[in-house]
């Protein structure tokens, strides 16, 4: 192994190390609450070295919701690879991701407090960003559902795929914000997140069917 070689092998273990650090902190003390002087104590570095890797605490809150998005997809996908129709695959889907919000409550926040984060802060280019939606992300999986639901002329096709898709994910994570974020307001209601789920559900792939 050159030294070029080696170098680069350190700097990407040191980049998973301040992920892995700042991960440990935005868990225990809140997005908001943390500093990136927490973070460089969390990875026993100097602030200096920490902003060599990341320029801003938004962009490391991105980077932990990165990997949050992967361990999701893992699951939703999971989902996906069991026989059924795509009604019946999207509804596992949506409900893969009501479970990982209850098994994995702080990796589901730092994909729902992502819309807070501010875009000055972040250093992302429009292919990362594809990349990241469409690769990495559950939407690519549910797109090709939703194709697979317009071929069996289960999934109406009067609107494009990608559309519906994007639709379909957004009005998920919404409902999972609004239930785990929200839950003595929906105690107040008279209502169960059970509930909310199975109503949603319900009113979701009727909206969608041909």
């Amino acid at each position: 192994m050159g030294i070029a070689e080696r170098k680069e092998r350190e700097k990407l273990q040191r980049r998973k190390e301040i992920i892995q650090a700042a991960q440990r902190v935005f868990f225990s003390s809140g997005f908001d609450q943390c500093t990136m002087d927490d973070i460089a104590e969390a990875a026993e570095l100097s602030k200096g070295t920490l902003y060599l890797y990341f320029r801003s605490k938004e962009e490391l809150h991105l980077a932990v919701a990165y990997d949050s998005i992967r361990l999701l997809n893992v699951r939703t996908n999971k989902a996906v690879d069991e026989e059924g129709d795509a009604i019946e695959k999207l509804r596992r889907m949506g409900l893969a991701c009501v479970e990982f919000s209850r098994t994995h409550p702080d990796h589901m926040k730092a994909i729902l407090t992502l819309e807070n984060v501010e875009p000055g802060g972040i250093s992302i280019s429009s292919t990362e960003v594809q990349d990241l939606i469409f690769n990495e992300s559950t939407v690519g999986s549910v797109i090709r559902v939703v194709e697979q639901g317009v071929q069996e002329k289960l999934i109406r096709s009067d609107l494009p795929a990608t559309l519906i898709a994007h639709t379909l994910w957004m009005s998920v994570l919404s409902v999972i914000r609004f239930v785990t974020m929200k839950s003595a307001l929906v105690s107040m209601l008279g209502l169960t997140p059970e509930r909310v789920y199975q109503s949603y559900f319900e009113l979701l792939t009727n909206g969608i069917k041909s």
